[in-house]
């Protein structure tokens, strides 16, 4: 198996300010900047890829820091634009179809009907959005981030505004603290920027990392809403406050052992960095009998590392690939998924008047 590992330059990427024009998505309609025709488009199509969750589970929360990859398996939004008021949204998920000023509630499609109340005074008309995705919801591969990300790009597009990542991140950050009542951002910070990326909560600093890692995810058949897992996490944490403040601490320093062996191509501290951290999460009460079961047979092939990817109790494990093995690791009764970095965040594929 060959595999490359190439690396990017590390250097921080800077945040730039929100300018007033994008401060005023959020104000009244006659207060904002006004658009030039020709800068609106009638149709764009918007990308953004999914997404897996490498290092900083629950301590990101905590404000550690983490790490994840954009996968070559994206999601598309087309949006166009109406002359009426109307909204029509279709999916594999179900179509909607409601009034952008009285839109009906419908909990499949939570975070398109977010941003768009937060966008119904900016958007020149009613909008039909058609979503298509290269990989499944039920496995969690970031898909309500990389919809998050394509659906607030397009709006912008159509609007005429730039789409500035650090603004594009600010606002779909919103967006998910306010449907699920917390989150990181990590997911999206993936699609929006793609490749191997470290990201600071606190600062919501990204620092690109790297374009390829050999890693396989392992999905276990089921999955637990994150929220739920985060609520169960935080309802031990009130017995022993800080030892889990401690577990975190610990977490965020593997996290930084981890960045620093992808910066250097070194596979087998990283593996290292992700068996520890899989104990880690095992502590916080995350690991179930399927995931214990399935890092067990991975550790007695040839990877070199393993881990639960995401926030426990179900969804996936991640195994790190050795480039020197002669097959990859698989599990007889898991679905095994090779996953392929995308050098590529969220992009407009085409768009016209």
């Amino acid at each position: 198996m060959n595999m490359v590992f190439r690396l990017l330059d590390c250097n921080v990427i800077p945040m730039a300010s929100v300018s007033a024009e994008e401060q005023a998505v959020e104000q009244p309609l006659e207060k904002k900047q006004s658009i030039l025709k020709s800068d609106v488009v009638n149709t764009v199509v918007v990308s953004a890829p999914g997404s897996t969750m490498l290092f900083g589970e629950h301590a990101v929360l905590h404000g550690q820091a983490a790490i994840a990859c954009a996968m070559d398996a994206r999601l598309s939004v087309k949006a166009t634009l109406r002359s009426d008021r109307k909204v029509i949204i279709r999916s594999a998920l179900g179509n909607y179809e409601s009034e952008l000023d009285d839109l009906e509630k419908d909990q499949v499609h939570r975070f398109t009907l977010c941003l768009l109340k937060r966008w119904r005074n900016r958007l020149p008309g009613g909008v039909e959005l058609e979503v298509a995705s290269g990989f499944s919801h039920t496995v969690g591969l970031g898909s309500s981030a990389a919809l998050t990300v394509a659906v607030a790009a397009a709006f912008r597009r159509l609007c005429g505004l730039a789409m500035k990542q650090r603004a594009l991140l600010d606002e779909c950050l919103a967006v998910v603290q306010e449907v699920q009542g917390s989150g990181s951002g990590t997911d999206l910070v993936a699609s929006i920027y793609g490749g191997v990326v470290h990201y600071r909560p606190d600062t919501r600093s990204v620092t690109p990392l790297g374009e390829s890692l050999p890693i396989v995810l392992h999905y276990c058949g089921y999955k637990t809403p994150t929220p739920d897992v985060i609520a169960r996490v935080k309802a031990e944490r009130m017995y022993t406050p800080s030892l889990y403040d401690h577990l975190f601490r610990m977490m965020g320093e593997c996290t930084q052992q981890a960045a620093g062996a992808i910066r250097e191509g070194d596979l087998a501290r990283l593996g290292r960095c992700m068996n520890v951290y899989h104990g880690l999460m095992d502590s916080l009460g995350v690991c179930d009998e399927a995931l214990a079961s399935m890092v067990h047979q991975l550790r007695s092939q040839s990877v070199l590392g393993v881990k639960i990817s995401g926030s426990g109790l179900g969804d996936c494990v991640v195994s790190l690939e050795n480039p020197e093995a002669t097959a990859r690791s698989a599990l007889n009764d898991y679905e095994s998924l090779p996953v392929s970095v995308s050098t590529a965040g969220v992009r407009f594929e085409s768009d016209s008047q």
